[in-house]
């Protein structure tokens, strides 16, 4: 059996991310990526290691919020925080309601205690990853949950059945240094 490589250059445009999209990575239990049970259990674990490090949750920002798992979980676990969802999928941001922006240069105009950026930033060539992260440290004044696909990843790790490839897989080191 042929393994899928990832391409070097990725085919998703900003505006690839439609219905079809969401369907085959989010909504089809069959090639899902993950789901809200798994985001819950994560959600959990980030919000006890918050209370482990005294930090407050007052307030999440979710950029890249998907189809709002961290909105849910984080109901559940840390209630009396607000939660501000941003999404670059027109998609979503007309079914969903999200406010439509980019990790890259979204600005709030505040800080928030967590910040949210799960699997966002492969999508992302160099420049715009790079500017990326600089912002997340802008919004950030807390904690950062941060969730990137590396080529190791993509190696050893991921499922390729169910993980979208077509991204811009760095080394771990990539992200380490401009963090």
């Amino acid at each position: 059996m042929q393994r899928r490589q990832p391409s070097p250059r990725p085919r998703h445009a900003p505006t690839d991310f439609d219905a079809a999209y969401y369907r085959r990575f989010y909504r089809d239990p069959k090639t899902r990526v993950a789901d809200a049970t798994t985001t819950a259990r994560l959600a959990e674990f980030v919000v006890a290691y918050l209370r482990y490090l005294q930090l407050p949750l007052r307030s999440t920002l979710d950029l890249g919020c998907g189809l709002g798992h961290w909105r849910d979980a984080l109901a559940l676990e840390a209630p009396r925080a607000s939660y501000r969802g941003v999404e670059h999928s027109e998609y979503l941001c007309r079914e969903l309601g999200w406010i439509r922006g980019s990790v890259v240069d979204y600005s709030p105009g505040r800080a928030f205690d967590l910040v949210v950026c799960q699997g966002v930033l492969q999508y992302l060539d160099d420049r715009a990853a790079a500017a990326a992260i600089t912002n997340l440290a802008n919004v950030c004044r807390g904690a950062l949950y941060l969730e990137a696909l590396t080529r190791r990843d993509w190696r050893e790790n991921c499922d390729r059945q169910t993980t979208d490839g077509d991204v811009h897989l760095r080394p771990g080191d990539w992200y380490r240094r401009r963090l």
